[in-house]
């Protein structure tokens, strides 16, 4: 029987509960704990609502469409000790009330970013082969193969690929390319050169890096400082022909300025985000040739991740409950380096 004295509230919406938490979760999370029950989820969680959930709770999970935690929803759950996010970024979850009191936070960036890799790759193996040009010739009519010359295609093997920002997702990307025969060049002023050379990087300024590539993929974080990192000065380094990927925040890019130097048609986009989201019905983005833009679906949105997220956060409040330890806390001092 669960410990009565325990309760884990799911402070999900019905259809995320139903995305993320199997049949296997559920019980571990029974197994131990008092948990309410999936099918009794609400279809949209107002704050009200979400004072309610958590009042009597010593953990919760939370994901997308869970509204943050507010001064007033945190004081009436004082028995609230963990919270596991079952999605990324935890900066609008809570209040600078937060930290401080002994309440912990888990989050599943490091599980997101496996599933951004992969987009990343996927972008650069459709721009590298010219598959999005392919496609657009035959949709006009024509079949203008290799044999035409019309499209210089490559392998991934001796691409240089800047990548901006060790993030979770620099990192797990990083790895991903190893196999292929990249040359791996990194921007990020955090990192020393010792962990640059453990990850098997070379680090460059900015500017440097920027002017190397053939591939240039951005993974900075949503802070300040990364506003409009990318801009009209360093835009014009990108290589012809290069390849440039945002799958981090709208906000680390200039978009007029990125318009602009596409308008030029010198080099292809492959664009995840936008600032502001969704971008206007208008958007240059959704008619250039050189650009494919997607809605914010990089990561976390592929049933195998779905699955994952749900059961790391589990574990976190298992972990947490029976060992005293986390995997994936977020505490204050790294808040200014996350998006």
């Amino acid at each position: 029987m669960p410990n009565k004295n325990y309760r884990v509230a799911i402070a999900l919406t019905k259809q995320m509960a139903n995305s993320i938490l199997d049949q296997d979760v559920l019980d571990l999370l029974s197994s131990f704990a008092e948990v309410n029950p999936v099918d009794q989820l609400p279809d949209e969680i107002t704050p009200d609502v979400l004072k309610a959930m958590i009042k009597d709770a010593d953990a919760c999970i939370t994901c997308w469409g869970t509204p943050g935690f507010t001064d007033e929803i945190l004081e009436a759950s004082p028995k609230l000790k963990l919270i596991a996010h079952a999605a990324g970024s935890i900066k609008h979850m809570i209040p600078d009330s937060f930290w401080g009191t002994g309440r912990r936070i888990t989050s599943n960036a490091a599980i997101i970013a496996e599933d951004v890799s992969h987009t990343v790759l996927t972008f650069m193996m459709i721009h590298s082969r010219g598959i999005w040009q392919f496609a657009k010739s035959t949709r006009e009519g024509n079949w203008n193969g290799g044999e035409a010359g019309l499209f210089a295609t490559r392998r991934l093997e001796g691409l240089t690929v800047g990548i901006v920002g060790a993030s979770h997702v620099g990192k797990s990307l990083i790895k991903l390319l190893k196999p292929f025969g990249c040359k791996l060049n990194l921007y990020d002023p955090v990192v020393p050169a010792i962990e640059a050379a453990a990850l098997g990087v070379n680090q460059m300024e900015l500017n440097e890096l920027i002017a190397s590539s053939d591939v240039l993929t951005l993974h900075a974080p949503a802070i300040e400082s990364c506003r409009h990192l990318i801009n009209k000065d360093n835009l014009k380094l990108l290589k012809d022909g290069a390849l440039f990927i945002n799958t981090a925040r709208g906000m680390v890019v200039d978009e007029a300025a990125l318009i602009e130097e596409l308008k030029t048609g010198r080099f292809f986009a492959c664009i995840d985000v936008t600032d502001p989201e969704p971008p206007r019905v208008d958007h240059p983005f959704r008619t250039m040739d050189n650009v494919i833009l997607v809605p914010h679906i990089a990561g976390g949105h592929t049933v195998d991740i779905r699955k994952s997220l749900g059961q790391c956060a589990a574990m976190e409040i298992y972990n947490y409950r029976h060992r005293g330890s986390l995997t994936n806390e977020v505490r204050l001092e790294m808040l200014s380096h996350m998006a």
